[in-house]
């Protein structure tokens, strides 16, 4: 027989580090609540277990509608930003034929178009158009250039 001696029993690092978790194991486990009784629905378990591919297709088909409403909006709001670009640029060069008009019409006097009195108060000549013609082996092309612009003119 052994001795017993006053020292305890040599105890390793890990078993101290480990006995916080083994004590609050214990309470985790005093205060799961437990199921009495769990009650399976046939139909509703067997759609669950077939329908997996029915799911994964619809989960496909609601990202392809998503993005198609989303290259629908960005092709309508591209169709916007060149509408106003087209209208700003129509807006400039009415200001530049206005600017053209007041300087060789009217001078800086001149705010705008002209009334139809005005127009037919001044009566101005107009030049016959020029037609050039440049033939090419295969083609013939015609240009006409007409200098007088009347934009009241319908």
């Amino acid at each position: 027989m052994k001795p017993k001696s006053n020292f305890k029993k040599k105890t390793k690092n890990t078993d101290i580090l480990s006995a916080g978790s083994k004590i609050y194991a214990k309470k985790r486990k005093i205060k799961k609540e437990t199921v009495e009784s769990v009650d399976f629905d046939p139909v509703k378990r067997t759609e669950f277990l077939t329908g997996f591919h029915k799911r994964k297709v619809e989960r496909k088909n609601k990202t392809r509608e998503k993005y198609a409403l989303l290259a629908k909006e960005e092709k309508l709001r591209n169709r916007k930003e060149v509408r106003e670009q087209r209208q700003a640029l129509a807006e400039k060069n009415v200001q530049e034929m206005a600017a053209m008009l007041r300087v060789s019409v009217g001078g800086p006097e001149f705010e705008g178009f002209e009334s139809e009195e005005e127009t037919e108060e001044k009566v101005v000549e107009k030049k016959a158009p020029v037609v050039q013609e440049f033939k090419d082996k295969t083609t013939l092309t015609t240009v006409t250039v007409i200098e007088d612009l009347d934009l009241d003119a319908e």
